[in-house]
């Protein structure tokens, strides 16, 4: 069994293009756990993944292309969310989707990628847009 942890934003075109490379790879989808996961900023007890149209997009490819896909969500650092999701469900992957920056922007806004790919001991499959 291989169990993946998408972590997705709000972004659908990145959302949609994770998904993709997930469904490209050569994976049995009767022997492949995927979640999707999104991290909320803030603790809001009426916020819910499942209606957030990034999450639809890549549950929507993933269903489509036959996987069982569990949404599980969080809130608080999107990091920390990442890495103790990923300890949870024991992912031999995580997903990302991550944004081409400058140097310098990734020292004025951080990366949420970045971080889970340094101090993530599981492999880390990142997908970069411009």
């Amino acid at each position: 069994m291989t169990t993946i942890l998408l972590a997705v934003d709000t972004d659908v075109e990145r959302a949609k293009k994770q998904a993709k490379t997930i469904t490209g790879l050569p994976l049995q989808s009767e022997d492949t756990h995927l979640s999707v996961l999104h991290v909320f900023r803030t603790d809001d007890d009426g916020a819910d993944a499942r209606n957030l149209k990034s999450v639809t997009a890549a549950l929507d490819d993933l269903e489509a292309a036959g996987f069982a896909v569990e949404v599980e969500q969080s809130s608080g650092d999107a990091v920390q969310s990442i890495l103790e999701m990923s300890e949870r469900i024991d992912a031999d992957i995580i997903s990302l989707a991550g944004r081409k920056r400058s140097p310098a922007g990734k020292a004025l806004f951080g990366s949420v990628s970045q971080d889970v790919l340094l101090k993530s001991e599981r492999p880390v499959l990142i997908e970069t847009t411009d």
